[in-house]
């Protein structure tokens, strides 16, 4: 496909996203009030920035109205299967109990160990022998989706081919990330 019909097609799909937004958000409005409406509306754009692994964006903020709608949800899986770096699909498990001590695939390694000196906390070792430039300046977006929910956690800047984060083993986005029914992009 030559390049200027893929930036067509490309335009179009914007188009139509950005009309769906608008048409549902005026809808909304006119049933009422549901919720505070200062903040701004989500963009096709965003979803981009987003997907890519830009760090200078509202992520959490994103993340909540993305979860919220399911045709953002939608939208947003279908840019990351398209745009991420790598991506480990739904790992088969035996059961549901069964836990997960890292996620391997070609392009990266994701495990964790724990503090010995704190109880609740888990270093996440994010290992990537491959990695791209942006990864070393800008560090690198873990997605986890399931087919009710999306998490994203930014990760420090690559360094020798590894990065990590200390996070508490309660938390969700650490939880997601380790869960056999989660698959994981990176960005």
């Amino acid at each position: 496909m030559p390049d200027h019909q893929y930036h067509d097609l490309f335009h179009t799909k914007e188009q139509l996203f950005t009309a769906k937004t608008l048409y549902r958000e005026l809808h909304q409005s006119e049933q009422g009030p549901e919720q505070p409406k200062n903040d701004k509306p989500l963009l096709f754009n965003d979803l981009v920035q987003l997907a890519l692994g830009n760090p200078n964006i509202a992520a959490q903020q994103f993340m909540q109205h993305i979860n919220q709608s399911l045709p953002l949800r939608r939208q947003y899986m279908q840019l990351l299967q398209k745009l991420a770096f790598a991506t480990s699909p739904v790992q088969a498990a035996a059961s549901s109990a069964t836990e997960i001590s890292s996620r391997k695939s070609a392009e990266f390694e994701l495990l964790f160990k724990r503090d010995k000196q704190f109880s609740g906390q888990v270093y996440v070792i994010l290992k990537i022998p491959h990695s791209i430039q942006k990864h070393h300046n800008q560090g690198v977006r873990v997605n986890c989706c399931s087919e009710d929910l999306i998490s994203s956690i930014h990760f420090p800047p690559i360094v020798d081919g590894k990065t990590q984060l200390l996070m508490e083993e309660s938390d969700q986005k650490f939880i997601h990330m380790f869960d056999a029914e989660f698959a994981i992009y990176l960005s």
